[in-house]
């Protein structure tokens, strides 16, 4: 049998290239993003933000200027290179790792333990520039960016380009767990997460920072952060954008035929295994006449099981860990006053009726638990997507079973 080269789980983009998986090629969205600074995009989890963080980083590497023709041939933007390519000095900053504490010290423990290692690393990568230089400050996050970026200015090194994947996940998880308390000292003032979104502000200010790419799922966090960091551009429904993460119809159409011709009996079988994917994984859609979309990771899944099954069908449509993931949204949602009214009444009708202009609105704590915000929420999560102007919808099959499980 053939080496599956289904990339199921798999985030990093020089790992992807070098052991020859398929690859999916969104780089012809990387001019786009060069017009930003501050960019925020924002998709429900498991829809490929890590893996595109991870290729944003090798393209503007200078470390890996002599890797691009290995990593990035034969991709769009192998064939049309923009002048940035490899000129910067790379940051990366992942919160799904954050730890939760019960205490804001305890957070901001947990946060300098996490971030303090993503600044060092680039030191290191950049040693030919930094010689023998050595922290003045250590276990403060944001003091040693600070540090790190002044220094890299008064020496005229080379931008930073900063990519910070998941920015809300662990202050999410904070809503979820209803620690209001916790969540606002976490957001106001001068708290430590503030404080690092000042850093990063004045860096790019100050012409040290070329560009801080946040993804994230919710746009509450960013909406409470607003007077600390009030240069964030949200592309998550820019029309020119709503397809920089999942599978289009022709995308997910190319990569079937990959897989019937490297695992089963080859094209005979397209229309049925096609008629297949449809009922079960189509299809998100982020604007109301934006094109349907696949669930990158959901669909990855299947066309890997059906890989390892030499071109049968799995019994699981499904990863488990996808429902480890509705039950923890299920919780969040469940526990709104009038949510389950609501959320019978999307199982039934098959729809949810919501305000078009509130899908651009931005969210803080207090409407993140207001009901008429139920449907944009879930949204966000990907639990429902947009039907038309007025009515959401679950986004497949497989989703609407899930919650009904």
């Amino acid at each position: 049998m053939a080496r599956i080269t289904i990339p199921y789980a798999v985030a990093d983009f020089i790992d992807l290239r070098e052991r020859g998986f398929y690859y999916v090629d969104k780089t012809d969205y990387i001019p786009k993003l060069e017009d930003y600074n501050a960019p925020v995009f924002l998709r429900p989890r498991r829809f490929g933000k890590s893996l595109l963080v991870s290729t944003l980083a090798c393209y503007y590497d200078r470390t890996k200027a002599h890797r691009f023709e290995e990593l990035f041939g034969g991709t769009w933007i192998g064939n049309h290179p923009t002048k940035e390519h490899n000129s910067y000095m790379i940051i990366r900053y992942d919160f799904s790792k954050m730890v939760m504490a019960d205490t804001i010290e305890g957070l901001a423990q947990n946060f300098n333990d996490l971030n303090c290692g993503s600044v060092d690393v680039m030191v290191e990568h950049n040693r030919d520039l930094f010689g023998d230089f050595q922290f003045t400050t250590r276990g403060d996050a944001s003091k040693m960016l600070e540090e790190v970026l002044n220094y890299a200015r008064s020496h005229e090194f080379p931008k930073v380009y900063l990519l910070i994947d998941e920015y809300d996940n662990f202050t999410n998880q904070l809503l979820t767990a209803y620690n209001d308390p916790l969540y606002e000292e976490v957001t106001t003032n001068d708290s430590f997460l503030r404080t690092f979104f000042k850093v990063i502000k004045a860096g790019i200010g100050e012409g040290s920072i070329r560009t801080c790419f946040c993804t994230g799922v919710l746009p509450a966090t960013m909406d409470d952060l607003t007077s600390g960091y009030n240069i964030a551009e949200i592309l998550t429904l820019e029309p020119n954008f709503l397809n920089m993460l999942g599978f289009t119809y022709e995308e997910t159409e190319t990569y079937l035929r990959y897989v019937l011709d490297k695992y089963s009996t080859g094209q005979e079988r397209f229309d049925e295994i096609w008629q297949l994917i449809v009922s079960n994984y189509d299809g998100y859609r982020f604007r109301p006449n934006g094109d349907r979309l696949f669930n990158a990771t959901i669909l990855t899944y299947f066309f890997k099981k059906f890989a390892a099954n030499a071109g049968s069908i799995p019994d699981e449509l499904v990863d488990e860990n996808l429902r480890t993931d509705i039950n923890w949204i299920r919780r969040l949602t469940l526990s709104l006053d009038n949510a389950k009214a609501m959320l019978d009444a999307l199982i039934i009708d098959d729809e949810l009726p919501y305000n078009v202009a509130d899908l651009s609105k931005k969210l803080d704590k207090q409407n993140v638990f207001d009901i008429r915000f139920y449907p944009i929420i879930l949204f966000f999560y990907g639990v429902i997507t947009l039907k038309d102007k007025y009515y959401m919808a679950f986004p497949d099959k497989i989703m609407r079973n899930i919650l009904l499980a």
